[in-house]
């Protein structure tokens, strides 16, 4: 398993998950820890032998550019992109890569994973093409990810696998899952806490804003209607005594602003910055 190496995104990682790193111990591994936990890095450090690349920060890239900045620095061909909640074999790791010897235009090979419904064996096939995949685990050969143009980083964290997936098919290359690979996801990866909640609700709603103004599919009533839909019921979950969802209507409130700000107004004001350069020169 020389030609594969194994990069992990790490982000306030729950401690008991560390033990499933242990699974990657005869791999090239490649981490970068966006909460820069130094005891964590001693941690994994001591039963990790292989590890090539350890960056901590307390940057926090997301997930889009994340991954992309570790997938540069892999030497290998191929290289498995997975998390700590998720538990796989290196059996199931080496039919992830035989996907490649058998499909020529495969670009991503991904596993059957258990409680997650959506891959179901077609014709009793085990290996066929599927039109999506999640970001959690996947294997994929370097330069055919380069050549895809990785992950848009534009998305922090959540919906660069839809668009990644959308691209892939209209591409020459396909996604295939292999039913003979099995992973366990808990999704669980990262400590609960007002702060991660807040990222994840917040990019969540980021995410779907800009795939679908990406797309030409926003219908930009949407925007100004979400805002007070979302309000109501952050104030409807409160009265109900839910204060979890509660936040997360309100987070998503904010996930909107940020659409906004970052995509109609600034990108609106730098393409008129340039028109008016333009009329300048003439």
């Amino acid at each position: 398993m020389n030609n594969i190496s194994v990069i992990l995104l790490l982000f306030h990682t729950r401690k008991n998950l560390i033990e499933n790193l242990k699974q990657y111990k005869d791999f090239k591994v490649l981490i970068l820890d966006q909460s820069n936990d130094l005891e964590l890095k001693k941690k994994i450090k001591k039963f990790l032998p292989k590890i090539e690349y350890y960056h901590s920060t307390n940057i926090n890239m997301g997930f889009a550019r994340g991954v992309n900045f570790l997938a540069k620095k892999v030497k290998t061909k191929y290289f498995l992109c997975t998390q700590p909640d998720i538990r796989i074999n290196k059996k199931s790791i080496k039919y992830l890569l035989n996907t490649f010897y058998l499909k020529k235009n495969c670009v991503i090979s991904v596993p059957k994973i258990d409680d997650f419904k959506n891959f179901k064996i077609k014709n009793k096939k085990k290996i066929y093409p599927i039109k999506n995949i999640i970001g959690a685990i996947f294997l994929t050969e370097k330069k055919k990810f380069s050549n895809i143009n990785m992950f848009d980083e534009n998305f922090f964290f959540y919906w660069e696998d839809v668009d990644i997936s959308n691209r892939i098919q209209k591409s020459k290359y396909k996604i295939y899952i292999n039913h003979n690979s099995k992973a366990v996801h808990t999704w669980s990866s990262t400590k609960f806490n007002l702060l991660t909640f807040y990222i994840k609700e917040t990019n969540f709603k980021y995410g779907e804003l800009f795939y679908q103004h990406k797309n030409n599919k926003l219908k930009y009533i949407k925007i100004l209607r979400q805002p007070f839909t979302l309000f109501f019921y952050s104030l409807l979950y409160l009265l109900l005594l839910n204060p979890k969802k509660s936040l997360s209507n309100l987070f998503r409130i904010n996930g909107i602003i940020k659409f906004i700000i970052e995509n109609l107004i600034i990108k609106r004001s730098i393409f008129n910055n340039s028109k008016l350069t333009k009329k300048k020169d003439f």
